[in-house]
């Protein structure tokens, strides 16, 4: 009787790691074809920042026009990014990407864009890229009423065109 329990037992732990190998190698394949997808020249298109309340409610949102954020990002092997600024400074950086849950992200380690070295890569295909990242308690101006208001949350959506 212990010798099934034991064979069970063994079959669970097969099954397990079999499941934990093919998940990890669909994660390296997801990661390979977003790096491949990455590269060559990104333009900036849009950025917005969208603002939330402690409930997760949409408070307010904006499209962000501050001067010398990236306006292109080319990304070469190596894995490194050349980032060029409204003021047309360009600033190099090494970056990885990650896999964390589902989600895959990419990190900047020698730059920040609006301030954010992470950014979640919510959305790339087709020549398209989206970036998202989170920010708490952030205080922002309402344009309609002129009054500052902190948001418990915002994320910032940046939408990238490959050239």
């Amino acid at each position: 009787m212990t010798s099934s329990k034991s064979l069970a037992r063994y079959g669970l732990l097969i099954l397990f790691i079999v499941i934990a190998a093919i998940s990890c190698k669909k994660d390296g394949a997801q990661l390979a074809r977003i790096s491949e997808e990455l590269r060559g020249k990104w333009n900036v298109q849009s950025n917005k920042m969208i603002y939330y309340d402690e409930s997760g409610q949409k408070e307010y949102e904006e499209i962000l026009e501050r001067p010398g954020d990236a306006t292109e990002v080319d990304f070469t092997i190596g894995p490194k990014a050349n980032i060029l600024s409204k003021s047309d400074q360009s600033i190099s950086t090494t970056y990885k990407l990650t896999q964390e849950k589902k989600s895959v992200y990419i990190e900047l380690h020698e730059a920040e864009i609006f301030d954010a070295k992470k950014w979640e890569i919510s959305d790339v295909s087709a020549g398209k890229l989206t970036w998202t990242a989170n920010f708490p308690n952030v205080k922002y101006e309402d344009k309609e009423t002129g009054e500052i208001v902190e948001a418990y949350n915002a994320e910032l959506i940046l939408d990238l065109i490959k050239q």
